[in-house]
This record gives structure tokens, C-alpha cells and sequence, in this order.
């Protein structure tokens, strides 16, 4: 009996760490999937000026594939069909770019074969469209079934989202004073966006970079941005092209 008993914990245990194991693997997968083999950024909502001069010198090197500016911030997310606020972040891509830094692409439900039309939307594509993860509360209306799969319809519902930001100067002010603190743009539902990382398919509204860079008051005379992600060539090993970066 007390060898059946160790053998039933070793049993356990290797289970266990086997499923372990591969969660961990699966975690690592999905995470560089999404933000590709390394990031420029900054904390700060305020971001940092120049990078245009620095992705010229990025792209004159020989280990690096694709290059993805991105804004970072947060917003006030008002849905259509509530008089409630969400708070919400906010990536400001250029869906083509992104996706070939990270597999942004990829995520993509509606136009996954058409990436460069991620931000128009199937019913107009003369509105201003915008990419909602999957998980959302403003995304309400899409429900899991029975095999943990999401039930979308053939074309995405025409819903208007109101986005408000809080634009800051490069010294990390108040761009705008009084009763007009915040920038407003309504953006329309044009896809979804499956990442696999929890956190990010429950918070996360993609929009066309230049209106994020414009809302959060980047776009001045010293443009801004929050990060930049880098895609290495295949032959090149992550930490070794890191140090290069």
C-alpha cells in the first residue's frame, strides 16, 4: 500500500508539471505573438519624440524584418447602444505593419485575409472603424458556445463607439484647458480582435495610428509615440538582436 500510495503522488506530480509545463509553453507562444521579438517603450502616457530618425536607423541594419510604431494609452469608451463609459486602453497601429512586427494579423476574425482593411468597417468602409479584443465589455454581444468558441455573426453589427483621451504636451501637461479637456472621435466596429492573452482581449481597442497619435495629442510639431515593436530575421536570435537594438 505505501508503494501504491508514492506511486499515485509521483503520478500526480507528473501530471501536474506536465500541464504546467505546457500552459507555460502555451503562455510564452502567445505572448510573442503579440508584442514580436522586442519592444522600444516607455511607461509614460507621454511617450518620447524622434522616433522616426530611429526606425530609419533600425531599418538600415541587416537582422531586423519589420518595424511596428505604436501609441499606448487609455480611454473613455462609450458603445452605442449604452449611456455607460468604459475604461479602456487603446493601441493606435497601422494594422499592415503591426502585423508583420506580430501576428496581429492573425488575430483578426472578419478581415484576417485582408489585413490593410482592419479599420473599415464591411458595412461602409467610408467609416472610421476601429478593432475591439474579443472579451471587451463593450463587446457585449458575442458569447461563447458550448465548445468555448465565439458565436459572431457573417458580417460585424454596426455599432459606434465614442472614444475619448485626455491629449498631454511632450512635458506631460494638460494639452487642453476649461471645459474641453479631451479629444472625441467615434470610431465603428470592424472586427474583432482574438489574441489568446486574457488581459489583452478583455481591455484592449485598436485604432488607425494616426487618430490615436491625434487624440492623444501626439501629433504635434515633435510627433510621439509609446513604443516601437521589432521583428528580428529568422536567423537572428532574439537576445543577441536585442543587444544590437
Amino acid at each position: 500500500l505505501a508503494f501504491l500510495a508514492v506511486a499515485l503522488c509521483v503520478f500526480i506530480v507528473v501530471v501536474v508539471m506536465t500541464v504546467m509545463t505546457g500552459l507555460v509553453s502555451d503562455f510564452k507562444k502567445k505572448n510573442h505573438a503579440f508584442v514580436g521579438d522586442c519592444i522600444v517603450s516607455t511607461k509614460s502616457l507621454v511617450g518620447f519624440a524622434y522616433y522616426k530618425d530611429f526606425i530609419k536607423i533600425l531599418e538600415q541594419t541587416d537582422f531586423i524584418e519589420a518595424i511596428s510604431p505604436v501609441i499606448k494609452s487609455y480611454a473613455l469608451v462609450s458603445p452605442s447602444w449604452t449611456d455607460k463609459g468604459f475604461g479602456l486602453e487603446v493601441m493606435g497601429i497601422d494594422a499592415v505593419n503591426h502585423s508583420r512586427a506580430t501576428d496581429f494579423g492573425k488575430t483578426l476574425h472578419y478581415r484576417k485575409d485582408e489585413v490593410s482593411k482592419a479599420f473599415e468597417p464591411v458595412y461602409d468602409a467610408n467609416l472610421l472603424g476601429c478593432v475591439v479584443g474579443v472579451d471587451t465589455r463593450i463587446n457585449w454581444k458575442l458569447r461563447r458556445d458550448a465548445n468555448g468558441g465565439y458565436s459572431f455573426g457573417v458580417t460585424p453589427d454596426q455599432i459606434a463607439f465614442s472614444i475619448s483621451c485626455v491629449p498631454l504636451t511632450s512635458r506631460g501637461a494638460l494639452a487642453k484647458a476649461g471645459t474641453d479637456m479631451v479629444n472625441t472621435k467615434t470610431f465603428y466596429y470592424s472586427d474583432a480582435s482574438h489574441s489568446g492573452l486574457a488581459r489583452v482581449d478583455a481591455s484592449t481597442v485598436y485604432l488607425p495610428f494616426e487618430w490615436a497619435q491625434r487624440l492623444c495629442g501626439m501629433d504635434g510639431s515633435d510627433k510621439r509615440i509609446n513604443a516601437i515593436y521589432i521583428k528580428f530575421k529568422p536567423d537572428e536570435k532574439l537576445e543577441a538582436g536585442c543587444q544590437k537594438v
